[in-house]
């Protein structure tokens, strides 16, 4: 039975006057610089299907991300667990998520837009499938740089750190129809989507220009789905981990080049069965934890795999350590953490970063009900491992 995959795009653009969400309460839209999508991807093979939803917001609320996946499998005929919701992280768009300080969740929004256009775009992906192959292009990409930047008094801020780690490495796994023609393409890459800084525009951010560059080489319409971006700034002229509009636009330009570089760089497509797996994550929380509370924060994990790529979710912003440690000890290749997917659970940093605090340890320390242990990163990279061994 052939590998079948359709795509489809719904605007979610929201209403101007808005509060855009990513660093404070109190910056509103004033303009449109470009449309917010979100972008569905079903692949079915023997039987098996799953969904991917890329929506080009910063965040997507546990609660309200179980009902988009819950209504978009629906409309699609699969179960809500093979559905994979994953946000860009623009800071440039409405709140799907809500923070003390950054503002509550645009519930008039999610229940007028974001959720009816996220079903509308996984029905109709799931609707138009058809025989396609897959290829995988990669290559090395500056669009990022690691943000936790040190100073002089060991005290880390919000910056560019250009001697510490970030994961160099974009993919891009393109889908074309058995008659040759490209039908769609996965970006894989991670970096925060701040260029664009506390502007007033609505805006996919740099992520939007690189999408909009392997569209139009490629002639097949892109999904993003960001890495490891947890610990990764767009490496801006600024030096810093925002800018303005104009910053965006630059880091684009440039990722799209990088897209377009490793899309070229595909000689061989395949075609391989689709197999996935799913399984419960529990992370138990650090004692003591009163009884009557849950004793673990607990997740259902879908985890895919397509020929040699792996796509595995993680409901947090993942730091790059942990993206690189997963792929050394997979035993595929091509192993894609996917950042902000499923869900949002704050920031995940990697053990060897408690040490020095900063805001990503901070948000870490303080998100959840009760602390998560030190070793977090470990407990959840051998569970997706065990996960991702089963298709082996």
């Amino acid at each position: 039975m052939p590998l079948t995959a359709g795509i489809a795009r719904e605007i979610i653009t929201p209403e101007i006057g808005g509060r855009l969400f990513g660093y404070n309460d109190h910056t509103f839209s004033d303009s449109v610089h470009d449309d917010l999508t979100v972008t569905a991807l079903a692949i079915e093979s023997e039987g098996t299907a799953f969904l991917l939803l890329s929506a080009t917001v910063c965040l997507v609320k546990n609660e309200i991300a179980d009902e988009i996946r819950g209504k978009a499998g629906a409309a699609a005929g699969i179960p809500a667990e093979h559905v994979i919701l994953s946000a860009t992280h623009t800071h440039s768009g409405p709140c799907t998520e809500g923070f003390s300080g950054w503002g509550s969740v645009d519930m008039a929004y999610c229940e007028s837009i974001f959720v009816p256009k996220c079903v509308a775009a996984a029905r109709a992906a799931m609707a138009n499938r058809k025989p396609v192959m897959t290829g995988v292009g990669v290559t090395e990409s500056k669009v990022g740089i690691n943000r936790r930047q040190l100073g002089r008094d060991n005290r880390v801020t919000l910056g560019q750190n250009p001697w510490d780690i970030y994961d160099a490495t974009m993919t891009v796994v393109a889908l074309r129809g058995t008659d040759g023609k490209p039908l769609a393409n996965i970006v894989h890459v991670g970096a925060h989507c701040t260029a664009a800084g506390m502007n007033h525009e609505i805006t996919r951010d740099w992520a939007g220009v690189m999408i909009d560059r392997l569209e139009e080489e490629s002639g097949a319409m892109t999904l993003y789905v960001n890495g490891t971006q947890g610990d990764v700034a767009p490496r801006m002229a600024n030096g810093d981990s925002i800018g303005d509009i104009r910053h965006a636009m630059e880091v684009g330009g440039l990722a799209g080049i990088d897209a377009v570089r490793a899309y070229k760089s595909i000689r061989t497509y395949y075609d391989e069965p689709l197999a996935l797996t799913v399984g419960d994550v529990a992370i138990p929380y650090v004692p003591p934890v009163p009884a009557e509370e849950a004793q673990a924060l607990t997740y259902r994990q879908i985890v895919v795999r397509l020929g040699p790529v792996a796509l595995i979710p993680f409901p947090f912003e993942t730091v790059s350590e942990i993206g690189l440690r997963l792929r050394h000890y997979s035993p595929l290749a091509h192993t894609l953490l996917l950042s902000c997917t499923n869900g949002s659970n704050s920031y995940l940093p990697a053990q060897s970063q408690l040490c020095r605090g900063g805001y990503e340890v901070d948000c870490f320390r303080k998100f959840n009900p009760y602390p998560l242990p030190d070793d977090t990163d470990r407990l959840l990279i051998d569970r997706n491992l065990q996960l991702l061994e089963r298709m082996i």
